[in-house]
């Protein structure tokens, strides 16, 4: 038996030593392909950034008018809880627009996916708060008791 593990000793050896080369191998072509893919966003951004822009934008449009343009008509906000799920819709709208290949691209640009979402959910707010039908009937309403 002892005969046997010394005869075979080299070629063990070997195979242990050559499956701890492939395996640092692919850590090391992994890291460069991830810093090379990083680059190519970074390098692209303008461009990533029309292809959210464009889908938050239609998501926007569907909550608005499903959700806050009633609201904005009658030159009122919408409460606290119909403001939480109105954004919670249009990330799960805009997530839906994307689709699964482009949402894990927009994570990984961003990193995780809690900054992903703090970042659709700051484009709703600020089109929230900058509302022209809204600013336009609370106008109105002042004009009116003129």
């Amino acid at each position: 038996m002892l005969q046997i593990l010394t005869s075979n000793a080299p070629y063990i050896i070997l195979g242990f030593f050559g499956i701890l080369f492939a395996a640092v191998l692919s850590v090391v072509s992994f890291r460069i392909y991830m810093t090379r893919k990083r680059g190519e966003f970074i390098k692209n951004f303008p461009e990533y950034m029309g292809v959210l822009n464009f889908h938050m934008e239609k998501a926007y449009e569907m909550i608005h008018k499903d959700r806050i343009l009633v609201y904005s008509l009658e030159a009122q906000g919408l409460d606290d809880k119909n403001f939480n799920i109105a954004s919670q819709d249009f990330v799960r709208l805009v997530i839906k627009l994307l689709g699964p290949m482009l949402y894990n691209e927009f994570v990984f640009l961003y990193g995780d996916i809690d900054t992903f979402t703090f970042n659709v959910l700051e484009y709703f707010n600020t089109k929230y708060e900058s509302d022209e039908i809204r600013q336009t009937a609370i106008e109105n309403l002042g004009e009116d008791e003129d």
